[in-house]
């Protein structure tokens, strides 16, 4: 492309060299018959000398035709009538020796009809460079639109649209195409006097401009720079649009996905809300009618028991026995009604700051741990205090160290560990048990969900409701065969996150 000023200029003189040429040969054809009658080879009278007086007409300047043709068809009208002034020229000797006045005008007459024929050659051969120019154009404007359905983005677009110009215009020696943010130039771009540019419009909005430098100032060339911007311009434009449309089809998608995600969320907490409703109704009802019965039972087995102390019976140790099993199966029963009533109830937390290591230790006293199982711990809290209802969260952590302790068959081992993590108290309980399925990991906390052949499904339950109810959360891992651990995140005084900032601070420092 920035070459074609130069390739035209070697164009240009090979072109002229071979008119040059042409007519020297032109010029020996037409003189050698004179030379030969003048040398003597020939007669005057010969049909070789004849011809050029042949019916008044002088044949042998035919041969300059081919010279002036040549010129206007491959150089130009200028050169043409060049061409045609140098030939009468040269014809004017021949007539000069005739020695005739009539002879002599001769030349005159045969240039102009030879700067005729130049002149027709000429716009013959411009009205076809000039045809087949508009065919480049239109291929060029065709192919712009080709490229906008192709092109993906409007940068692959306008690079495109560099390499289709040069083709269609060979004057060409840069193409600059300024568009947004995107500035592009051609892969060869060479600066000139002759630049032709053209504004890039979306609607009303100029968003940009084509310029093109030639190597020749063509004006015909203004029109198709004006008609190639404002292809495009709607090329761009068209590009922009399919591109907000895709946007948008991929933040619909995004939406619809994220709605689809919420509303199964939603029905999730619902079928939940609705699970929990029926068995808030079930706990209020079983609660309120087996209570009774249970206090009847309790208070029968009291006397029971007074009677027979009493009283020498045969069966006197297995009747106590018995009433002991009954009182057992009595307090369990309580114990189940009770779970469903905590289960149903909503008692707001009475948040307090409460020391951590000394909450653990106490919930360690309300159990019994059998022999055979280890309870290890480190506490890496110690001082550290969590703003929480302490006993609410007590229960909570002696029920995951109950459900520890009952996970393990024969000789075990429970590890209690505890860590600051940002602005919340980590407690990691961690057993040897028989592990959890991981089919059932997801539903251990959900209500009346339960793998122990006498459990109600309530505890790990209530024990989620309360450590959420206390601005903390409970997580689980699990391995079959291997263990559970228990993940428990307590939110920290306010006071002791400034503290273990500062703490952080001076240890970096």
């Amino acid at each position: 492309m920035g070459n074609e000023f130069g390739k035209r200029k070697s164009s240009l003189t090979k072109h002229v060299w071979r008119t040059g040429v042409m007519t020297a040969l032109a010029v020996i054809i037409y003189y050698l018959p004179s030379v030969f009658v003048k040398a003597g080879w020939v007669p005057a009278d010969s049909l070789l000398y004849s011809l050029h007086g042949y019916f008044e007409i002088d044949v042998y300047a035919i041969v300059f035709f081919a010279p002036v043709a040549y010129a206007a068809y491959t150089v130009g009208m200028k050169w043409a009538l060049a061409t045609a002034l140098l030939s009468m020229l040269l014809l004017f000797p021949y007539a000069i020796d005739r020695g005739q006045w009539v002879a002599m005008l001769q030349p005159t007459a045969f240039a102009i009809i030879l700067a005729a024929v130049g002149a027709a050659v000429s716009m013959l051969q411009r009205s076809d460079e000039q045809q087949r120019h508009r065919i480049s154009e239109l291929v060029c404007l065709d192919n712009v639109g080709t490229a906008a359905k192709e092109s993906q983005s409007v940068d692959s677009f306008l690079s495109a649209v560099l390499e289709t110009v040069g083709e269609a215009i060979p004057e060409i020696a840069g193409v600059r195409i300024s568009c947004r943010v995107c500035k592009l130039e051609s892969r060869v771009f060479e600066r000139s006097d002759f630049a032709i540019t053209a504004d890039l419009a979306v609607g009303e909005e100029k968003v940009g401009y084509l310029e093109v430098f030639l190597t020749a100032g063509l004006k015909s060339n203004r029109a198709f720079v004006i008609a190639l911007a404002g292809r495009i311009s709607g090329a761009v434009h068209e590009i922009e649009l399919q591109q907000s449309l895709n946007r948008y089809y991929v933040d619909l998608e995004d939406m619809v996905e994220k709605r689809s995600k919420e509303l199964e969320q939603v029905q999730e907490k619902l079928v939940r809300s609705e699970r929990l409703a029926a068995v808030g109704e079930l706990a209020s009802a079983v609660s309120h009618e087996l209570r009774n019965p249970l206090n009847v039972i309790k208070n029968c087995v009291y006397l029971l028991n007074m009677s027979l102390e009493d009283k020498d019976a045969t069966n006197e140790e297995e009747t106590k026995d018995t009433l002991k099993m009954i009182n057992q199966q009595v307090n369990i029963s309580n114990r189940i009604v009770t779970d469903l009533l905590d289960f149903t109830r909503s008692k707001s937390p009475s948040s307090a700051p409460t020391e951590l290591t000394g909450l653990i230790e106490q919930s360690l006293s309300w159990i019994i741990v059998p022999p055979g199982i280890t309870v290890s711990k480190s506490l890496s809290t110690n001082g550290s205090r969590v703003l929480i209802d302490s006993d609410q969260v007590g229960r909570a952590l002696a029920n995951v160290l109950t459900n520890a302790i009952q996970a393990i068959v024969g000789a075990g081992r429970v590890h209690i560990c505890s860590a600051i993590e940002g602005d919340f108290a980590c407690i990691d309980i961690e057993d040897t048990g028989c592990g959890i399925p991981a089919e059932n990991v997801d539903k251990i906390f959900e209500p009346l969900f339960t793998t122990k052949p006498n459990g109600t499904g309530l505890g790990l339950a209530i024990t989620k409701k309360l450590m959420e109810q206390n601005g903390g959360t409970i997580e689980v891992e699990s391995e079959l065969d291997k263990g559970t651990t228990f993940c428990i995140k307590l939110p920290l005084e306010r006071k002791e996150i400034i503290s273990y900032e500062e703490s952080a601070d001076r240890a970096r420092g």
